[in-house]
């Protein structure tokens, strides 16, 4: 089969506000930190890790669904990943892959805030890209195993 081009981009999105609560946990959930939640390995071992953990849904590459998926999710004080969410969905079975990529993630630094770790909201974009030929490819496929 045609080789498939996923592209991740992990953008991280800031804002002003600060201690959110969130409802399965009393401690707030901050957005900006003096010290924000890091990957180990830094931006390029998540991409690596995102890249070789995410699959590309086998019905979105059938119809040709290409775009960008942005989930949020929390980093907990101990650096887990928690409470993955797709704020801006794409297809329902890239929206449920890309969670699941999210929550597989190993642990993180977490944020730091007055020398303590915190909660803190994380996002990152995940775009679904095919190019053109592989698309027809996938649809061609599709109507023969129909």
């Amino acid at each position: 089969m045609k080789k498939l081009f996923l592209l991740v981009v992990v953008v991280f999105f800031s804002t002003a506000l600060f201690g959110q609560t969130n409802p399965t946990n009393s401690e707030p959930v901050f957005t900006t930190t003096e010290s924000m939640p890091e990957f180990p390995g830094g931006q390029e071992a998540m991409y690596s890790f995102i890249t070789n953990e995410i699959v590309y849904p086998q019905d979105a590459r059938e119809k040709g669904v290409t775009g960008t998926v942005l989930v949020k999710f929390v980093v907990e004080k101990d650096g887990s990943v928690s409470n993955a969410e797709v704020i801006v969905p794409l297809y329902p079975s890239i929206d449920k892959e890309s969670v699941r990529t999210i929550m597989a993630m190993p642990k993180w630094k977490p944020g730091m805030q007055e020398g303590k770790p915190v909660r803190c909201y994380y996002n990152i974009p995940l775009k679904f890209w095919m190019s053109k030929k592989d698309i027809k490819a996938a649809k061609k496929q599709a109507k023969k195993g129909q």
